[in-house]
C-alpha cells in the first residue's frame, strides 16, 4: 500500500496504522487508514504522506471516511512512479506535545488484480513520511505501534493463499475477512492475498443474507406487539443449520467437507423457508396473561346491552317484593 521508507528515529511518533480495506467485485478496492501520530519534538507537523499503488484515486470527505481530531484536512495528490503519493496536510499544524487522530478513506483504481474469479492483493506495509517545515522525514514507529488490517472479499470469494499467515480469518457481514494484527505483521512486511470464487460459500453468505434480513424484520413486528414466536424458532434453526455451530455449513465450509456443507445448507434453507412463511402468516396481537382486554363498541348498544339491563330490572323487582313491611 506504501512505498518503502525507511523508519527512523525523530521527533514525531506513529502510534497507530490500522487498514480497513474492502475489495469490490469489480476490483475497485475501497481503504480506510486509521491514524495517530504524536509531536515529541519542538517544531510543529504539518502533516504526513504515503504512497498507494494504484492508478487512481479518490479521497472521500465526510465523517465515516477522511476525518481530523484537529481541524479540517486536505489531502493532497502526485502521481509518482509506483502509485499515488497523498500528502494530508493538517489545519491547524500539530505543535509540540499534540497528538493528532484521524481518519484518511479513499477509493483506488488498479490496487488489486483480477481475472475472471481470481482475485489478488499486494499490501506494502511501510510507514508514513511527516511533513515538518516543508520537508519530508522518516516518522518513529512507536514500540507499541498499533498496526492492524483487515481486508474484505467480495461474497462468495475465499482465501486461496495469503502470506504472512493471518491472525485469523472471519465470517464477517457475509464476507471472507482475513485479520492480521501487531503479532504477525511488522512495518516492510507486504501482504500477499489471493482468493477465489466458491459457490459453498456464496450459497452460506446468501442464506446469511437472508437470515439478517429476516431478523431485522422480526424485531420490527414485535416491537408493533405481533406474534412471530414461531418465526424465531425457525430461524433460530436456519442460523444453527449454516453458520452458528460447530455442525454447520461454515463449520464444514472451514474444513473442506463440501458434502456435509450442503447437506447443512439444505437443512438451512428448508428452515428459513419455514421462517419466511411464518413471517408472512403472522399477524395476531400478543396479550399477556394478566392483561384484561377491554372492547369498546363504537355503535349503539344491541340486543345483548338491552338483554343485561332486563336482568337488572328484573333482580331489583324481587329484591322489593322481598322487602319486609314496616
Amino acid at each position: 500500500m506504501l512505498t518503502a521508507f525507511p523508519a527512523s528515529a525523530g521527533d514525531a511518533t506513529l502510534n497507530r496504522w490500522v487498514l480497513n480495506i474492502t475489495l469490490n467485485e469489480d476490483g475497485i478496492v475501497d481503504e480506510l487508514i486509521q491514524v495517530e501520530i504524536g509531536n515529541a519534538g519542538s517544531s510543529p507537523i504539518d502533516g504526513f504522506s504515503f504512497v498507494v499503488p494504484a492508478s487512481q484515486v479518490t479521497v472521500v470527505y465526510d465523517f465515516d471516511h477522511t476525518y481530523s481530531s484537529k481541524g479540517e484536512v486536505v489531502v493532497e495528490q502526485l502521481k509518482v512512479q509506483n502509485g499515488i503519493k497523498l500528502t494530508v496536510n493538517f489545519n491547524p499544524s500539530l505543535n509540540s506535545g499534540e497528538t493528532w487522530n484521524g481518519r484518511i478513506g479513499f477509493r483506488a483504481e488498479n490496487f488489486a488484480k483480477s481475472s475472471g474469479n481470481d482475485f489478488t492483493i499486494e499490501l506494502p506495509l511501510n510507514g508514513p513520511q511527516v511533513i515538518a517545515s516543508g520537508k519530508a522525514t522518516d516518522m518513529k514507529i512507536s514500540s507499541d505501534v498499533d498496526l492492524r488490517s483487515q481486508i474484505f472479499l467480495p461474497k462468495g470469494i475465499e482465501v486461496i493463499s495469503a502470506t504472512p499467515k493471518p491472525f485469523r480469518i472471519l465470517f464477517q457481514n457475509s464476507l471472507m475477512v482475513p485479520t492480521w494484527t501487531s503479532m504477525n505483521i511488522h512495518f516492510m512486511d507486504t501482504i500477499i492475498l489471493k482468493g477465489s470464487f466458491s459457490d459453498i460459500l456464496k450459497k452460506i453468505a446468501d442464506m446469511d443474507e437472508r437470515s439478517k434480513t429476516l431478523s431485522k424484520r422480526i424485531k420490527e413486528a414485535k416491537t408493533k406487539g405481533l406474534d412471530v414466536g414461531e418465526t424465531e424458532m425457525h430461524l433460530k434453526n436456519a442460523e444453527d443449520f449454516n453458520t452458528n455451530n460447530a455442525n454447520s455449513a461454515l463449520s464444514s465450509f472451514w474444513t473442506k467437507d463440501d458434502k456435509s456443507a450442503l447437506e447443512f445448507i439444505g437443512y438451512a434453507e428448508n428452515e428459513l423457508e419455514l421462517a419466511e412463511n411464518s413471517f408472512l402468516s403472522s399477524g395476531k396481537i400478543q396479550v399477556k396473561p394478566t392483561e384484561t382486554v377491554i372492547i369498546t363498541p363504537e355503535k349503539s348498544p344491541g340486543p345483548g346491552m338491552a338483554y343485561l339491563i332486563l336482568i337488572i330490572i328484573s333482580s331489583f323487582m324481587v329484591l322489593r317484593t322481598k322487602r319486609p313491611k314496616p
